[in-house]
């Protein structure tokens, strides 16, 4: 990549120029300030603006105008990428219509449980335009068709190959497999090592405080994962370079990872979850979970809940069939029993499955007290999942989008090397 000037715009730079369009929006002629040329084509301040409006509210806001100041930067970099795949894109005549970011864009406001009109409404007071976000939109979709189009019949998987990793997984059995999510910080330059460290390490501590994973890799992450928020599915420590492999030992589930130096760049992991191959996930078990329910209303005295406490106590001994649960609720007093349905001890609260998980079948638990009364459960059932080999067709989608991810990231690195990027 050929840089010619190496400055940034300060935050009141932007801030200014963003007043500047606000003030003047209804004048079509009033011409916007130029943050970067990529091969001559311009990035505007005002897209800038609009670009960490979404960023801040993607990660959950910043701190200080030290962190502003560094986002921003991030911002133009990655605007900086944007521009690359769009032009890439427009040399194949690629073009992403209407109907097609509409589409992704009612896909996802769906996963912020909105419609695409609340959506917008949303996105509105936060002051990022509906149209800020699509332009955000457009390159990942172009992308996403171009590196398909053009690579991906380099990308096809021979059987021996998956036989391979049969044979792979069938070897690890029994061993630890991680759901994993990843943000890459891409060092494209020696004398960026210590930004881009620094960002990472800035990125790791906003996630332990809360700031939202997902934000940051579709924000940040330089690897085909960003789009789905980092998601690297399940991995075994095999499929992943011996470092990441011994870091991902000392971290338990939930907890985001130090930077971690690899060739090209540093990496955060975040373990979603864990298990191990081919056997079923304790927390997979499904219970079929039964109730005998005694509501706290203003009809239910102090006595009446100490009278069923008794009436329990000494019931208890006999208790020992789910068949009997509504017998046993008449003998208590209490009209409202039956089953809660099926669930895994992974869908339950904690605290109600560390009641649940050791209780014998058809036992009731103490009586447990929530907001709405007093719960005495029963586990009527409990099935452990079977564990089967991946399908053949998953396997080679699975080995497919590997050999992709790998030929798109050499792919941005080419148009990256051979720009020629201008800040202003």
């Amino acid at each position: 990549m050929h840089v010619m000037i190496a400055m940034f715009m300060t935050v009141s730079g932007y801030a200014m120029a963003q007043q500047g369009m606000d003030q003047n929006e209804s004048n079509l002629t009033v011409p916007q300030r130029i943050v970067v040329l990529v091969n001559d084509e311009p990035i505007s301040a005002y897209d800038v603006v609009q670009r960490l409006r979404l960023t801040i509210a993607s990660i959950g806001g910043v701190d200080n105008e030290e962190q502003l100041d560094r986002l921003q930067e991030q911002v133009v970099r990655n605007m900086v990428d944007d521009k690359l795949k769009l032009q890439e894109a427009a040399q194949f005549d690629l073009v992403i219509s209407d109907e097609e970011t509409n589409t992704a864009f009612a896909r996802q406001a769906s996963s912020f449980n909105q419609t695409p009109a609340q959506f917008e409404d949303y996105l509105a007071r936060l002051g990022i335009t509906k149209q800020a976000y699509l332009d955000q939109m457009k390159p990942e979709i172009a992308w996403g068709e171009l590196v398909n189009g053009r690579l991906g019949r380099f990308a096809t998987v021979a059987q021996e190959e998956v036989e391979q990793e049969i044979a792979r997984i069938e070897a690890s059995a029994g061993q630890p497999q991680y759901n994993l999510a990843e943000i890459y910080f891409l060092v494209d330059n020696p004398s960026r090592e210590a930004d881009v460290r620094q960002t990472a390490e800035r990125i790791a501590e906003q996630i332990r405080d809360g700031a939202n994973f997902a934000g940051f890799a579709q924000q940040f992450s330089q690897s085909s994962t960003a789009a789905s928020g980092g998601d690297m599915g399940w991995v075994t420590p095999d499929q992943l370079s011996p470092i990441l492999a011994e870091r991902l030992t000392t971290l338990k589930v939930g907890e985001v990872s130090e930077p971690i130096r690899l060739a090209g760049g540093y990496y955060l992991l975040q373990v979603k979850d864990r298990r191990r191959v081919l056997e079923a996930d304790p927390l997979d078990v499904e219970l079929d979970i039964h109730q005998i329910f005694l509501p706290v209303t203003a009809e239910i005295t102090e006595e009446r809940q100490t009278a069923f406490f008794d009436d329990l106590d000494k019931l208890r001994p006999e208790m020992t069939s789910c068949a009997d649960i509504q017998t046993y609720a008449q003998q208590l007093g209490v009209s409202e029993a039956g089953p809660l349905g099926k669930l895994s001890l992974r869908d339950l609260p904690a605290g109600l499955r560390t009641i649940l998980e050791e209780l014998d079948i058809g036992v009731p638990s103490r009586p447990t007290r929530m907001e709405d009364g007093f719960h005495v459960f029963f586990v009527c059932d409990r099935t452990t999942p079977e564990v089967a080999l991946p399908q053949f067709d998953d396997i080679i989608d699975q080995l497919e989008r590997q050999k992709l991810a790998m030929m798109a990231r050499r792919y941005l690195r080419d148009l990256r090397r051979d720009a020629i990027v201008d800040y202003r």
